[in-house]
């Protein structure tokens, strides 16, 4: 192997990081413009809590208990039927989540803050006007003081009836959140997502489905973890292939390299497979290991996608024809390539799922 051509391919990397950065660092650091911060909790992570016990009535007229909920993921939404303004929004945009979430076990919970005028049958009614699936969608109400207490107390977000005066200034009847709070399995409060940022819905139905998913086939928690493994895998056959071939032993080599092919093959296998499953997941937390994530995920991406795949199989070729100079070259400038790729693979799975910041939880 050629001392230029692993030049010119650490080169190519560290070329690619650089104009990774520079594309990702305007939009992350706010470098050009003000970004907005991302909304407070809107992915508790580690700092997820549990709801605990409540009893309510849904527009049935059948009590709904948190037992009746503890196995599934569902999205709880704090509305009412007499509100004219942020209500009518955010239960059309329930409709839509119902739409993108056909095929789950995902569940919407429309809990009423007026729980004294919502009894089952106008919710009922108010339900028919968004074409809620009975099945998909729940409307609930109870006795005002355990409403308040579930939303106050156990959700920990804001509600309040307003007085006259405010009223007549235009405030809405009860003062409350619009933000959507998503609730896993066991019945933790998983985050709370506004219900006006379009990328945090994104984020939202993303989460949704990977927990539904992982709820429903247990094996698909594991796959993040086995995709780093098989990276790091991959990684450690081509430093073995590469020591190898520097101490003349051809057959080493060249089991390490076609094991590295065969392990990255099956990375890609999975890869897809977990992203059909659990969606994609979103990186959250503060704007400097955000750029640095993000840095790093576009370049791997770009190295992996328009650099890995074509010189491997440029690599494998010129060996399969025996024309091993050549080979030689291009295996070169393939090795430091590859090996970011493999490396920062790992680095994305330990940024993203094993990272941890902390939270606010503010009200809202």
């Amino acid at each position: 192997m050629t001392p230029r051509s692993y030049r010119f391919g650490i080169q190519i990397v560290l070329g690619v990081i650089a104009l990774s950065a520079m594309i990702t660092g305007p939009y992350v650091l706010g470098w050009f413009s003000r970004s907005p911060a991302p909304p407070a909790a809107q992915d508790l992570r580690d700092a997820s809590y549990p709801l605990g016990d409540f009893r309510l009535v849904e527009r049935s007229g059948r009590d709904v208990t948190n037992a009746d909920l503890s196995e599934r993921v569902w999205i709880a939404a704090f509305t009412f039927t007499r509100c004219p303004l942020s209500c009518p929004r955010i239960s059309a945009t329930l409709k839509s989540l119902q739409a993108k979430l056909e095929g789950t076990r995902v569940r919407l919970v429309s809990i009423t803050v007026d729980p004294e005028f919502d009894t089952p049958a106008v919710l009922s009614e108010y339900a028919r006007t968004y074409g809620a699936d009975p099945e998909a969608w729940w409307f609930v109400t109870g006795e005002k003081s355990a409403v308040y207490d579930l939303i106050l107390k156990q959700f920990r977000i804001s509600v309040a009836t307003t007085s006259e005066e405010e009223r007549k200034e235009g405030a809405e009847a009860v003062a409350h959140s619009d933000r959507l709070a998503l609730i896993g399995p066991g019945n933790r409060v998983m985050g709370l997502f506004d219900s006006k940022d379009a990328a945090a819905l994104d984020a939202l139905i993303a989460q949704a489905r990977g927990l539904d998913a992982r709820l429903q086939r247990p094996w698909v928690a594991l796959m993040p973890k086995i995709n780093a493994s098989l990276n790091a895998a991959c990684a450690l056959l081509l430093m073995l292939g590469w020591a190898a071939i520097r101490s003349g032993k051809s057959k080493l080599h060249s089991a390490c390299m076609i094991g590295g092919v065969a392990v990255s093959a099956l990375f890609l296998g999975c890869y897809l497979v977990y992203h059909w499953f659990a969606g994609s997941k979103t990186f959250v937390g503060p704007a400097l290991p955000r750029f640095v994530y993000t840095t790093i995920l576009l370049s791997h991406t770009l190295l992996a996608t328009f650099g890995v795949v074509p010189l491997v199989i440029s690599t494998l070729y010129r060996a399969s024809r025996g024309t091993f100079d050549r080979h030689a070259r291009v295996a070169s400038l393939t090795f430091p390539i590859w090996m970011y790729v493999s490396i920062t693979g790992v680095v994305i799975y330990w940024m993203l799922y094993q990272m941890t910041f902390s939270t606010s939880l503010a009200a809202g």
